[in-house]
């Protein structure tokens, strides 16, 4: 019977889906073209946890379901405090409801750039384990709370922080949330994006933390952001994986205020003014935006950059993924031009990108036909 409740509930949830996203289609094909602000804000109408107990109204049809899954089941969501996945899952004999509190922000970028660093990943995450067990402030340590790791659905690995406890003797959510509301797990949120204010650079401290666990954790003299140059789609070239940055750095910590991008360094001392083009360098269409790139420009030795304009290195970035758990997988961050006729590391990702429509290019065609001509 609570099978077939279940069963019932998620094809009622099903058919109120479809039926949104059909209305969302017939608005959106009225719509223009969104800036990278306004892709954000329709993403943020999404909310993956009402979705959740609209398909299962109560904990125990939630239960049944996980059940016939095989055991699990679970529900990524962002939220303004943090990114979240709850989940029900057997141990033992019980069933468990955990909260799973994942790093944001500069502390998942110094998470994922770390991993993309290492020469030994499958060492790496077990690194990572111990680095994020000692991040947490001695006050916040409870019985508990450990370090976790569940699926991700890219390459990059999904780890975090997570507490859980028993559903039995829960009959609503409403009664999962009170419970909730009082797991050490959550004063710890403010920590996740970081030790300081929100979105700030890491400070040394969390870097060096970060090297006595055997980590490279790598930052940019110029602006601070954690920083690789293994990331797959820009080999060889130092990269942050924030969504809009990627291979320019804003010079932030060394008087910034540069109209034309240049890239990251690792010493204060490698930083120079952006340099000028000469206007005899080799021009050829990007094959993706159609602005004319060169791989001859001084800020950008060896990528190809606008010739012209701004020196954009960038031919797009990264738009609504349109699922939580998918945007915080993505290893997408930005991605490259590519000249025509050539191949590159990041083509794949850039033809999948557009095929999901998460491919987004923010210029106004007015200006766009006059950048690197």
């Amino acid at each position: 019977m609570q099978q077939t409740r279940a069963a019932k509930h998620a094809k009622q949830a099903k058919q109120r889906k479809a039926a949104a996203s059909r209305n969302a289609a017939t608005v959106a094909t009225n719509l223009p073209m969104l800036t990278a602000m306004d892709d954000t804000l329709f993403g943020l109408l999404a909310e993956p946890w009402g979705d959740f107990t609209d398909t299962y109204p109560t904990v125990e049809e939630a239960v049944a379901a996980a059940e016939e899954a095989g055991g699990g089941l679970s529900c990524f969501s962002f939220h303004d405090s943090g990114e979240y996945e709850r989940s029900l899952h057997r141990d033992t004999d019980d069933w468990r409801y955990e909260v799973a509190l994942y790093p944001r922000g500069p502390l998942r970028e110094l998470v994922k750039t770390t991993w993309l660093d290492a020469d030994d990943r499958d060492q790496a995450m077990e690194q990572l384990h111990r680095v994020l067990a000692a991040y947490v402030p001695e006050s916040l340590r409870r019985p508990g709370l450990e370090t976790v790791q569940r699926p991700s659905t890219t390459s990059v690995p999904r780890i975090g922080w997570a507490q859980s406890l028993p559903v039995a003797g829960m009959q609503t959510w409403e009664d999962l949330h009170l419970a909730e509301k009082k797991l050490p797990l959550l004063d710890l949120a403010p920590f996740a994006v970081g030790p300081g204010r929100a979105y700030e650079p890491l400070p040394e401290e969390t870097f060096a933390l970060f090297h006595e666990h055997g980590l490279s954790a790598r930052a940019c003299a110029g602006c601070g952001a954690p920083v690789t140059d293994r990331h797959p789609h820009w080999p060889g070239v130092l990269v942050s994986v924030e969504y809009e940055g990627g291979p320019v750095c804003d010079r932030s910590r060394l008087g910034g205020g540069a109209v034309r991008r240049v890239g990251h360094v690792l010493d204060a001392d490698q930083a120079r003014p952006a340099g000028q083009l000469t206007g005899k360098e080799q021009k050829v269409p990007c094959q993706n935006c159609d602005v004319h790139v060169t791989e001859q420009h001084p800020d950008w030795p060896g990528v190809w950059a606008e010739a012209g304009g701004y020196s954009r290195p960038v031919c797009a970035v990264v738009g609504s993924v349109g699922d939580d758990a998918k945007a915080y997988d993505l290893v997408d961050c930005v991605y490259p031009h590519i000249p025509a006729g050539a191949d590159s590391p990041a083509a794949a990702a850039i033809a999948a990108a557009k095929k999901s429509r998460y491919f987004f290019q923010p210029r106004l065609p007015i200006f766009q036909a006059s950048w690197g001509r």
